[in-house]
């Protein structure tokens, strides 16, 4: 079987480069992810900030592996019959909030000081699609951050001004310089990364023996 990661995040393509998967990267540019979103959270917003989540990272894990498939089976130079795409989504859960990626330097910086001193989880989900079945896993991990003082603010500026948080859910990543934030975790380290690398591959495994 062919793999193709549909996600230009460069952490989840050194991920599968660490596990030794050969894979190609294509993504879909025939997708809103805010607009699957908002009619999400719409059609659930009776459901708890935790539900909320699960349930919004694996729609969009979901809708990029489709979208990217359909694009491949429509290009004649692929064959459909020997695909499995590889779509995921990560959100960030605090309180009674979803905090996905930030719009501003501003939002990247509220969002991490309000995260001061909370505990949050951070969900993700992939999405294992081919022609003939679709397989999705969701997982999530708990992480605290240190409390907001003097030198956490510090922490804050100097990481918002490098401009890293902007492309990440709740405007921090744990492998980078936002790790300096984060006082504890419950859960796997790779969840909180984006891509759970060793559920992935497990998953991979069990997906290629029942195809």
């Amino acid at each position: 079987m062919r793999l193709i990661l549909a996600s230009n995040s460069p952490r989840r393509k050194d991920l599968m480069k660490q596990a030794g998967l050969d894979f190609s990267v294509k993504t879909s540019k025939n997708i809103n992810e805010k607009l699957i979103e908002d009619e999400l959270l719409k059609n659930i917003s009776e459901k708890k900030p935790y539900e909320q989540a699960h349930d919004l990272t694996r729609k969009l894990s979901f809708e990029k592996a489709n979208a990217t498939l359909a694009e491949l089976c429509y290009d004649n130079d692929f064959d459909c019959e020997d695909i499995i795409v590889i779509g995921s989504d990560t959100v960030v859960v605090c309180e009674e909030k979803i905090l996905g990626k930030p719009i501003s330097r501003q939002d990247a910086y509220d969002t991490l000081v309000y995260l001061c001193g909370k505990k949050h989880r951070v969900y993700t989900s992939f999405c294992l699609l081919s022609k003939y079945k679709e397989r999705i896993i969701t997982s999530y991990t708990e992480v605290e951050f240190y409390k907001y003082d003097d030198k956490t603010n510090e922490i804050i500026k100097k990481y918002v001004e490098s401009g890293s948080p902007l492309d990440k859910a709740g405007s921090y990543g744990i492998q980078d310089y936002g790790s300096l934030l984060v006082k504890e975790i419950k859960g796997d380290y790779y969840t909180v990364v984006g891509f759970p690398i060793s559920l992935v591959y497990r998953e991979l495994e069990n997906y290629n023996s029942e195809i």
